[in-house]
């Protein structure tokens, strides 16, 4: 992706808020160094939403839902795999106010199920 700046306000907004969430990860025995899939939700003008799924794999992301509405608007899913370290998830909500600024959406946070030590994959 193109480097956009990201607005700096906007970004620490962005950030305050993940705290809420990594709290409740972390209280419920998430272990941040496991990798998992993390979804981001978008909203914004049909068309734009349909540009970002056309992009979302060299964006390194994967399409998990769309859904049209009859006035123009849709709304999407993305995921990819990552950890939810201090430092992942600011790289994934950077990356989010990107896509937001690149296309015009709007960027309306992630989330994921916490990941404990006995949770096995295969």
């Amino acid at each position: 992706m193109t480097y956009i700046s990201i607005d700096p306000a906007r970004l620490a907004e962005e950030l305050a808020a993940d705290e809420d969430v990594v709290r409740a990860l972390r209280e419920n025995g998430d272990v941040a160094e496991k990798v998992r899939p993390v979804d981001v939700h978008f909203e914004g003008d049909a068309e734009a939403i349909s540009q970002i799924e056309d992009d979302a794999e060299q964006l390194g992301w994967r399409v998990v839902d769309i859904t049209e509405e009859d006035d123009g608007q849709a709304t999407l899913w993305l995921q990819r795999d990552q950890t939810t370290t201090d430092s992942a998830l600011c790289g994934l909500t950077e990356d989010a106010l990107r896509i937001e600024a690149t296309y015009g959406v709007g960027y309306d946070g992630w989330g994921t199920v916490a990941e404990t030590e006995t949770d096995h994959h295969p």
